[in-house]
């Protein structure tokens, strides 16, 4: 098999002839500084690292170091028409110290602190009174539609992909629960989904109305050719539980998830992936009756998320994608501990199919090389049983 007929085969929960393998979750990206000392190890150019400053920045590695790590898939972006406008209304302030602020129209303000490689939300667009008209404000109710997508190249780029044997996944991120953090910041928000869930819910309808407008160019662009989209990041839980109950989760999000799969999926023949790090299994067999394929990144070190009872309750009906923590095991732990949970996590997952290999989220700073180069030849080998 090559790539894409293996990653297709899991992706339809058909066993292929090894376990695929992505890496990332999100974006096939690693901290710059963790890259650099893989390519040491493997005796690599470290060429994608060339202008980036800060060692914890997420860089792609380059196709020679993906290929030697048997890296499956492909992150595609679609390209935008010449004359489409695209640019980002954000407004861009450097201060002294070297933090960067990105100021967007509706006064949210997202912080990248001096040194650091992860934007934070720094102030939310709506900082007084929750009230219609403010929501209406930072969210326009009716948005326009943007025909930005370039169909031809889009098409060329997947085929290009397509045509070195190779998985495509391609991200358009509708983030309705997380759309009232930016609104009012991630503890208000849920304090305000008790006390007015009516405008709750209406950051989030405003939210994937304003996605939906920009999803129609790309859907019609990337028609079914891809492998997988990347199509809902909503992170609804902790390391430890839920951030809201399955109940109230039930009763306020998942209508909308339901919607944007609904939508997705009549524009295209591709699988649904939805991101949700963290403790999210009670929700599980409410995303497989709307109609999610894929879980990512499938976060096993949190609490009741067991790789084994995961593929016994659940395997028959979603794909898993992850589960190498990125949190303990592989900053903290040996090769000899990474090794053990790699083969663990092939035992649970991958028999019968259903299970696409990588790390639970990005690799992070401080992660020693060794341990990432043990945990893919590890795959590499013990993936073919």
């Amino acid at each position: 098999m090559n790539s894409r007929e293996r990653f297709n085969a899991a992706l339809n929960h058909q066993e292929p002839d090894r376990v695929p393998l992505d890496l990332g979750t999100c974006e096939t990206v690693m901290a710059r500084e963790v890259y650099e000392g893989l390519a040491e190890l493997m005796g690599l150019e470290p060429t994608a690292a060339q202008g980036v400053a800060h060692p914890g920045t997420f860089v792609c590695p380059d196709e020679i170091m993906l290929e030697a790590l048997g890296i499956d898939t492909r992150h595609v972006d679609i390209p935008s028409k010449p004359a489409a406008n695209t640019d980002d209304p954000s407004k861009r302030v450097e201060h002294p110290d070297g933090a960067i602020d990105w100021i967007q129209e509706n006064g949210a303000i997202y912080r990248l602190p001096a040194g650091e490689s992860d934007t934070q939300l720094y102030r939310p667009a709506i900082t007084g009174e929750l009230t219609e008209a403010e929501v209406d404000r930072a969210f326009p109710p009716s948005p326009v539609s943007n025909d930005w997508a370039d169909r031809e190249a889009a098409r060329a780029a997947i085929a290009a992909v397509h045509e070195r044997g190779l998985a495509v996944l391609i991200n358009h991120v509708f983030i309705p629960m997380m759309a009232t953090w930016g609104a009012v910041g991630m503890e208000r928000s849920l304090v305000e989904m008790v006390l007015q869930p009516e405008l709750y819910c209406r950051i989030m309808d405003n939210s994937v109305a304003a996605t939906k407008a920009t999803s129609e160019s790309f859907y019609a662009a990337v028609g079914s050719e891809a492998e997988c989209v990347y199509a809902i990041a909503d992170d609804v839980a902790t390391h430890t539980g839920m951030l809201m109950s399955p109940d109230d989760y039930r009763r306020y999000v998942k209508p909308r998830h339901a919607e944007i799969v609904r939508f997705v999926k009549a524009r295209t023949n591709t699988k649904f992936m939805l991101h949700c790090c963290a403790a999210m299994k009670p929700i599980l067999p409410d995303l497989i009756e709307i109609g999610v394929d894929v879980l990512n990144p499938t976060q096993t070190s949190a609490a009741g998320m067991d790789p084994f009872e995961l593929k016994r309750e659940f395997g028959d009906d979603i794909t898993f994608w992850g589960g190498i923590d990125v949190l303990e095991l592989l900053p903290f732990g040996t090769p000899a501990d990474v090794e053990r949970e790699v083969k663990r996590h092939i035992d649970a997952l991958a028999p019968g199919g259903g299970y696409i290999f990588s790390p639970s989220h990005m690799i992070q700073r401080f992660t020693p090389p060794e341990n990432v180069l043990t945990m893919y030849q590890t795959a590499l080998e013990y993936g073919r049983r």
